[in-house]
Order: structure tokens, then C-alpha cells, then sequence
């Protein structure tokens, strides 16, 4: 996804300048490509900073950029995030269960998306991210619990796997074939 956006921009730049040679494709490409990585940081902070959470390693946070430009079943995944987020703080909230964790378990829940080098599914390769960064042991435990393929171990673990299922199942947010 994100090579698309760089794809994009570059097009929408050799366009204007109208001078499209294969050299000037790859300048423009090039430099579209370190701007990218500002693109990530900033959009990962506002990602971050609308779900309540700093103070998180500049990589996650780059990860994190990676959400606006990724979709899945046709919901984009920053939006998701931020909504699961705002739920699963909420029904946190509701019953006094941790709001840290809660909050960080629901914005890294699908960390794994984004993530390239690792082989598998989401869950496995998010909880080998976030354990890289020495994150708290509740959230990478709600991280890996988040589809219900381990037995749950906190009632914030449940509460990210609720959060998910709402935001994931609610009337328009995913693409439904006709």
C-alpha cells in the first residue's frame, strides 16, 4: 500500500511537471520515497496521539503511518484503529478495567497488517513486533488473544477482542460483495 501512494504521488508530480523521461522518473520516484518516511512519522503520531497514546518508539509510530494507507475488507485501518480504540476505552471505562492497556492492546491490535518482514498471519507477526519494542506483557498478550485463537488471559484482552468484533462488524464499515 504504501509503494502504491509513493506510485501515486510520483505520477501526480511527473504529471504536473509534464516532463516525463525515464530519469526524471526516477528522481522524482526517489524523492517521493524519502518524503514517504516524514509521511509515515506524522501520520502515525496523529494515528497515535487520536487514540491517547505517546511516548511510543519512532518505529512503531512509522508503523503505525502504515494504517492510513491500508484497507482491510475494504476498511481502512487507521479508521478502524481509532474507532476500536475509542470503544474499547469506553466500555473500559464502563466496567474499571486498565485504560493503558486497553488503549495500547486496541491500537496495536493489527500492527501485524503492516508489518513486511515476517511471514505468517497478522496476530503472530504483531505480537513479534511489539515484543521486540519491550512492550507490557498484558498488551502482547492482547494483541496475540484478539481472535480468539488462544484462550483469553484479562478482562482487557476480552475487551480489545470486543472492540474489534464491533468496530469490524458494525453496518458500513466493511465492503460487502453484491
Amino acid at each position: 500500500a504504501v509503494r502504491r501512494e509513493v506510485a501515486k504521488r510520483s505520477l501526480e508530480i511527473l504529471i504536473k511537471d509534464t516532463r516525463i523521461q525515464p530519469s526524471r522518473i526516477e528522481e522524482v520516484v526517489s524523492q517521493v520515497k524519502a518524503q514517504m518516511e516524514d509521511v509515515l512519522l506524522e501520520e502515525g503520531k496523529k494515528i497515535a496521539q487520536e487514540c491517547g497514546v505517546f511516548n511510543l518508539p519512532l518505529e512503531i509510530i512509522k508503523l503505525l503511518g502504515r494504517f492510513r494507507f491500508r484497507t482491510s475488507y475494504g476498511q481502512n485501518l487507521a479508521i478502524h484503529t481509532i474507532e476500536e480504540t475509542k470503544i474499547g476505552v469506553a466500555i473500559a471505562s464502563e466496567i474499571g478495567a486498565n485504560l493503558d492497556m486497553v488503549r495500547l492492546g486496541c491500537l496495536l491490535h493489527d500492527i501485524g497488517k503492516v508489518v513486511t518482514e515476517t511471514e505468517g498471519n497478522h496476530v503472530d507477526a504483531g505480537v513479534a513486533t511489539i515484543k521486540k519494542y519491550g512492550l507490557p506483557k498484558e498488551v502482547i498478550a492482547a494483541v496475540s488473544e484478539h481472535h480468539e485463537d488462544r484462550p483469553f488471559s484479562s478482562t482487557e484482552s476480552v475487551i480489545v477482542w470486543i472492540a474489534d468484533a464491533i468496530s469490524g462488524s458494525r453496518p458500513g464499515a466493511r465492503y460487502e460483495p453484491h
